[in-house]
């Protein structure tokens, strides 16, 4: 008993909520992501729940992607090997800098890269863009789906690179800035006027309210993502699936956490199937993964880090997890449905209801074959693995508040994170997501 204890008590540090990301600046070598090959598994359940939105969960976010490509359009005029991915991340990176200048360097979701900012100065553009300056994994990259299906950019492609700026897109960027004026010109001038000339940046109170990601857009722009958000859902069932998840989330009471007894009035039937249905794979999914941190918890403290499956499948940590993945797997199998192509969804959760453990943890551990991998019929470390416990990375798009936030919002549990990112969207349209973040830090003082 006091040896389970003992691994439980490990676990516990190990196991997190599988949703959120850490910041890209605290993990070293090979992130941690265990997509056990259901990545479009994911993304299609995902899409299900709100189509187009990506990883977004607050409305700046989608504000600096979209002027990081108009500044890069109109660096192209003067440069062909200009790549809007480098400016845009030059453009967030001085966003989250020019916040950190202003609050004392003081931690937020909503700001990316405190470590790797720290201390740095005089700032041009050749500096903001190159790829070590600023975290590996920017905002931008959750944004890449929602700037392409709300209009603000055109592409060929999903590639962001490609992208170059709407009217909808200045729209946007005009009803961001207007109100600020950086040197008695505009903030897309300004940009584009250093990154030109490759000048420093100064970090004028005119710039830093304009970029800042603690300081909330303006109305008018707010509402031209609003705006977005619903358009085209008389005509486009997508849209119309995201038209009506938002008011769902606008209805839902802070102090009533929504459960999966009743049908929310906003959302049609078949929206609601799609989203318990992807509720329960996301939980066969996540009970795959704590089976696979059971089993690297025993082998951690190990000299040589090597089991083999048979002696795996013998501690009591893993066959209780094995338990639960069984339990969770069968739950989706009785739904008798499945949206993905080629119906993945449903063999993934097969090979997790198998009577023989042993065959359970060959099944994931070549699925994972990162952090573990399956040489024969030894359980190896991966190129992931480390000796250090570690929470866990995730192939879920949402990048956004951390799980002590994403656990305050009241809906469903084990809903797809882009409800969650859209509970908190809805917040930040109606200038009240500041609020929620800052209660969620005083609840940590207390």
């Amino acid at each position: 008993m006091a040896n389970d204890a003992f691994e439980s008590a490990k676990l516990g540090q190990l196991l997190t909520m599988h949703w959120g990301l850490l910041g890209p600046e605290q993990l070293a070598g090979a992130r941690r992501a265990r997509t056990l090959g259901l990545g479009s598994t994911v993304r299609k359940f995902n899409q299900l729940a709100v189509p187009g939105l990506g990883g977004v969960w607050f409305a700046k976010q989608i504000f600096l992607a979209t002027l990081g490509v108009r500044v890069a359009d109109r660096l192209r005029s003067t440069n062909s090997n200009v790549k809007a991915i480098e400016i845009a991340n030059a453009v967030e990176a001085l966003a989250c800098w020019c916040a950190f200048q202003n609050n004392g360097w003081t931690r937020d979701p909503r700001l990316r890269g405190s470590q790797k900012l720290a201390g740095k100065d005089n700032l041009t553009f050749t500096r903001l863009r190159q790829p070590r300056f600023y975290v590996t994994q920017p905002m931008r990259m959750a944004t890449v789906e929602a700037l392409v299906d709300l209009g603000f950019v055109e592409s060929g492609s999903q590639r962001f690179n490609s992208f170059r700026c709407t009217q909808a897109g200045m729209d946007l960027i005009e009803a961001a800035t207007a109100a600020y004026r950086p040197f008695n010109g505009t903030v897309e001038d300004y940009l584009f006027n250093r990154a030109k000339d490759d000048a420093s940046v100064s970090n004028t109170p005119a710039l830093r309210e304009a970029l800042s990601p603690l300081v909330v857009l303006p109305v008018d722009a707010r509402a031209l993502i609003r705006d977005k958000l619903c358009e085209g859902a008389g005509l486009n069932p997508s849209a119309a699936r995201r038209k009506n998840a938002l008011a769902w989330v606008r209805s839902v009471e802070p102090s009533n956490s929504a459960g999966w007894d009743a049908k929310p009035s906003a959302l049609e039937a078949s929206h609601w199937d799609d989203l318990r249905l992807g509720a329960r794979f996301f939980a066969a999914r996540d009970a795959a993964i704590d089976v696979l941190n059971a089993i690297e918890v025993q082998m951690v403290p190990l000299a040589v880090p090597k089991l083999t499956v048979d002696d795996a499948r013998t501690f009591s940590l893993v066959q209780r997890a094995i338990i639960d993945l069984r339990k969770a797997a069968q739950r989706f199998l009785g739904e008798d449905a499945d949206p993905t192509e080629g119906r993945t969804a449903m063999a993934f959760c097969r090979e997790c209801v198998e009577a023989d453990p042993a065959a359970i943890i060959r099944s994931l551990v070549k699925r994972d074959d990162r952090v573990l991998r399956l040489v024969g019929n030894d359980v190896l470390p991966g190129a992931a693995f480390s000796s250090q416990l570690q929470a866990e990375a995730s192939e879920d798009e949402s990048e956004g508040p951390g799980a002590d936030n994403v656990g305050r919002v009241p809906v469903p549990g084990g809903i797809s994170g882009r409800i969650r990112n859209l509970y908190l969207l809805e917040l930040d349209l109606q200038g009240r997501l500041g609020e929620f973040l800052s209660q969620s830090a005083t609840e940590e003082t207390v």
